[in-house]
């Protein structure tokens, strides 16, 4: 449990704090300086010099950008040195209690968004300050949790509770799915699964992490849940349910040793209008859990309920499961997710702040959407941080400020790339053989395989367009420009990109090559 170690508040201002702040206020950029600390206090104690910060983010990061300089000041004015401690101050300290905390900062709580009755998101945590509406605790209060981004929270329904209103926050909606070219067919064949149920049965739901699986999920739990119910005589409308693969396998195996498999778990997903089963690859090695889960496909299938699934990797790669579900998955439909095109992430971004309400402008979205776009939770982190620093301020997020706030997530999210990954890139994409594009071939496949090189070496390098031109087969500074031009006319066009076996749409020969240098 942290420890807390509590001081007095009151400040002994015999004009050191001013000098201490006037010296290092010189020292640093003005922007910076009115940042991190504009609203911070200095105490000369016997023994050492206690900075006061209003935030424990704020804390860890003054102390690691600038304790040297803190230093420096502290010995230009008192004539030598002290240690120096960081700690979290409170401007509107309770009744009850009037204290700075003194964070560990290994022990700071980790940061959550919650949303209060009022329905303003406000964060709990490390970031957090110590203030009226705030709190910092190792738990959230019970409240309900942003919709988006989705980026963990606490576990959804008990596979027993059918409601699946247990989580402690509110499924996410189709509403809040942005949609784009990279999710297009599975985010239509989530509203085909509302709309006209077991039409296209099972229906398979694959991509890597952080591209909405769980979210076009939770989506459809959501609108079949509020679907109005017909009229009497007909029937009410069956609930659905949601689960995770991790959900179905604990609760099949506690139905194992309380030796009610028949009449316990079957009967859980009798009476339901529909199943949704998140990341089903984890069924993968459990022969019996396999076994039931066929059962339960078939069960449901004849009572005319929707199935809906999710995985990681496409239907063929699901090694570990039996050819039996394989074969049914294949008989239904299996729709890609794939990370979202960067004017998607954009779009992203810019609902996420949107729900926080936060005054971040539109160029500083487009600034963190060009520099972080790995996937959607990067973002989210982002934001997380972007919030902390207007809470730390209490001024509007500028593009110098996000900059600031941003530039250690930045520049390890950045990942040198040179010119002959970006050849390799390539000709494993769109199927060339190795130097088809050092050469002077001008046959149509490899001269636009070769102008998409070009325009990829502009965008991910920082060589001259005549060292680019010079590797891809001896071009001239002006073709290389005027490849240029081209290419970003075909993005405009949407035109295909040639190749020997296949047509395929520029944007997904771009979003594959990405791909690859990124994984390096």
């Amino acid at each position: 449990m942290t420890e807390y170690v509590e001081a007095p508040v009151e400040v002994r201002n015999d004009g050191i704090e001013k000098r201490l702040l006037a010296v290092l206020a010189a020292k640093l950029e003005p922007q910076r300086f009115a940042l991190w600390f504009k609203n911070s206090r200095f105490r000369l104690e016997e023994t050492k010099l206690v900075v006061g910060v209003q935030t424990p983010f704020g804390v860890n990061f003054v102390r690691a950008n600038f304790l040297r300089q803190i230093e420096q000041t502290c010995v230009e004015v008192l004539g030598k040195s002290f240690p120096v401690d960081f700690v979290v101050h409170a401007d509107e300290p309770s009744a009850t209690s009037a204290s700075v905390v003194v964070v560990p900062s290994a022990h700071i709580p980790a940061p959550h968004l919650v949303v209060r009755k009022s329905g303003v998101p406000v964060l709990v945590g490390a970031g957090a300050p110590l203030r009226g509406n705030l709190l910092v605790s190792d738990a959230p209060p019970p409240s309900v949790a942003v919709p988006l981004p989705r980026n963990g929270g606490p576990l959804k329904a008990s596979p027993v509770n059918r409601s699946n209103a247990v989580s402690g926050r509110r499924f996410a909606t189709l509403q809040n799915f942005i949609e784009g070219q990279s999710n297009r067919l599975a985010c239509q064949a989530a509203k085909l699964a509302i709309a006209s149920p077991v039409v296209i049965n099972p229906i398979y739901i694959f991509g890597p992490s952080s591209v909405g699986k769980t979210h076009l999920l939770e989506g459809i739990w959501s609108a079949v849940r509020h679907l109005p119910n017909p009229k009497p005589p007909l029937p009410a409308n069956k609930p659905p349910l949601y689960l995770t693969a991790e959900q179905y396998i604990s609760s099949f195996q506690a139905s194992i040793q309380q030796k009610t498999t028949a009449d316990g778990f079957r009967n859980k997903f009798k009476g339901i209008s529909i199943l949704l089963i998140d990341d089903i690859q984890y069924l993968s090695g459990k022969n019996a859990t396999q076994t039931e889960f066929l059962h339960t496909i078939d069960t449901l299938r004849a009572q005319g309920a929707q199935l809906v699934f999710s995985g990681d990797r496409p239907v063929r790669e699901l090694t570990g499961l039996r050819s039996e579900i394989i074969c049914r998955l294949e008989g239904g439909m299996a729709c890609p997710l794939e990370q979202p095109e960067r004017e998607m992430m954009l779009q992203i971004f810019r609902h996420m702040v949107q729900q926080r309400q936060l005054p971040i402008g539109d160029d500083v979205c487009r600034f963190v959407a060009s520099r972080l776009n790995a996937h959607v939770r990067q973002l989210s982190g982002a934001l997380n941080r972007l919030h902390v620093a207007c809470i730390s301020s209490g001024e509007p997020i500028t593009l110098a400020v996000a900059a600031e706030v941003l530039d250690d997530l930045i520049r390890s999210n950045h990942r040198s790339v040179r010119l002959h990954e970006i050849d390799k890139a390539v000709c494993e994409t769109l199927g060339l053989p190795e130097d088809a594009l050092k050469s002077r071939s001008q046959t149509k496949q490899v001269a636009a395989a070769r102008m998409l090189a070009m325009w990829l070496a502009r965008k991910y390098t920082r060589s001259a367009l005549s060292e680019i031109g010079k590797f891809f087969g001896g071009r001239t500074h002006s073709t290389v420009s005027n490849t240029l031009k081209k290419v970003d006319g075909w993005i405009d066009e949407k035109n295909p990109v040639h190749s020997e076996t296949f047509d395929l749409p520029l944007m997904d020969a771009i979003r594959k090559i990405e791909r690859i240098l990124q994984a390096g």
